[in-house]
Formats: structure tokens, C-alpha cells, sequence
């Protein structure tokens, strides 16, 4: 009996600390990598606590392994744009600019019915009021509503109502997002222009956002003027 007592502690701690390498989220917001390796240490851990005759190391050994790759290949993502498009789902929008895109909903397997559910548990029961809707890379859904549907603000209230649409990544971590640039109706020379107005450099920018009403919102690196 001590002895199980003292393996389930010991794999306690070890599956405590690994959680908290990996950052603490909900199920529903792991990213597929994240749950595979979730699911593998929840069954590994269960190993020397059902069997005393398996060696408790033999299920540290491999969570602490399976945490190190999950955390590396984090790491490396965070650092390398092209490996994290090759390897990472991308958003999907399902609705650009009040159109519905039948390809998209067909590509993410998802129907009507099924978008318009998500809608409602948003709290909106008219697609006709969704200006974007957007299947993140974690399976949750973003919808944002026209202006016009929006909830009143301070500044609505003295102001008229303008379409924003919302914030496109442009630049990220230095590097150019030609689709967004696409999607917005721009090409390379009219950033190039907008950098220039600012003063400011692609490779020095965390990010640069530009709404659908041309506003513009960017964020320096640390250590870049």
C-alpha cells in the first residue's frame, strides 16, 4: 500500500511539473501536437501506479521526453515562420467580409448547420449580422459582428457607425503575410509605402495590423527603434 501511495505521488509531481512546462490551458484550447502528447503521458503515468512491477522511471523517462520535444519543437516554431507553416493548422475564414465561403466550410468539413450553431453560442441568431467568422487553429470559433450590430460604445454614440471589418496581420515577427495583404487589396509596394510614412523597418516589427478601414496598428521589437 506505501508503495503505491508513494508512485502515485511521485508521478504526481512529475505530471504537476509537465503541465506547467507546457503552459497552462484548457482541453479546448491545446493544439493537436499538445493533446497527442497530453493523451500519451496520461496513459504512460497510469503504467507503475496499476503495475508495481514496472519501474516508476519507466514513465518519468518517457513524460519527461515527450514534455522536452513538446517544448522544443514550441520553441522552434515560435522561431522559424516557415517550419510553423508547414507544421501548424492555419485560421480558416468561413465568413470574409459578410460572404460565406462555401469552399472553406467544405475544406474544414463543417456544415451549415454546424457553422450557424457556433454562431448562436456566440450569441448571434442572424449570419446576416457576422462581418467575419473565423475557425482558429484550435477549433474555437471568432465571430465579429458588422459595425452596425455591435455593441454601443462611448465613442459610437457621438460618432457614426464605420465599417473596420477587423485587424489583419500584415507583418509578423518581421516577416510579410502576402495572403492578409492580398485579402486587404494591397500588394508589397503599398506597405512598403506605409512603413516608410512610419519609419519603420519589416524585420523590425513584432507586428503591423491594418483593419479593413485602412487603419493601421504596429508593435517595435524590443531593443529596435
Amino acid at each position: 500500500m506505501l508503495g503505491i501511495f508513494v508512485r502515485t505521488l511521485v508521478v504526481y509531481l512529475v505530471l504537476t511539473g509537465a503541465m506547467r512546462l507546457m503552459g497552462k490551458r484548457q482541453i479546448g484550447e491545446l493544439e493537436v501536437s499538445e493533446l497527442i502528447t497530453t493523451l500519451l503521458i496520461s496513459e504512460i503515468a497510469t503504467l507503475p501506479i496499476e503495475n508495481a512491477d514496472i519501474p516508476v522511471l519507466h514513465a518519468v523517462i518517457p513524460i519527461v521526453t515527450l514534455v522536452t520535444l513538446e517544448v522544443v519543437m514550441a520553441t522552434a516554431l515560435s522561431r522559424s515562420p516557415t517550419l510553423r507553416k508547414k507544421l501548424e493548422s492555419a485560421p480558416s475564414m468561413l465568413i470574409c467580409r459578410g460572404a460565406l465561403d462555401q469552399a472553406e466550410l467544405m475544406r474544414n468539413r463543417m456544415s451549415v448547420e454546424e457553422l450557424f450553431s457556433g454562431l448562436r453560442q456566440q450569441g448571434i441568431a442572424d449570419p446576416g449580422e457576422v462581418a467575419y467568422a473565423i475557425m482558429e487553429k484550435n477549433g474555437q470559433l471568432s465571430v465579429i459582428p458588422k459595425a452596425e450590430h455591435r455593441p454601443l460604445t462611448a465613442g459610437d454614440i457621438k460618432s457614426e457607425v464605420r465599417e473596420s471589418g477587423m485587424m489583419h496581420m500584415l507583418i509578423s515577427d518581421g516577416k510579410v503575410n502576402e495572403y492578409n495583404l492580398r485579402l486587404l487589396g494591397h500588394d508589397g509596394a503599398w506597405l512598403d509605402k506605409q512603413l516608410k510614412k512610419r519609419g519603420a523597418r519589416a524585420e523590425d516589427l513584432l507586428y503591423l495590423l491594418c483593419d479593413d478601414a485602412g487603419r493601421i496598428s504596429l508593435l517595435r521589437k524590443e531593443g529596435r527603434a
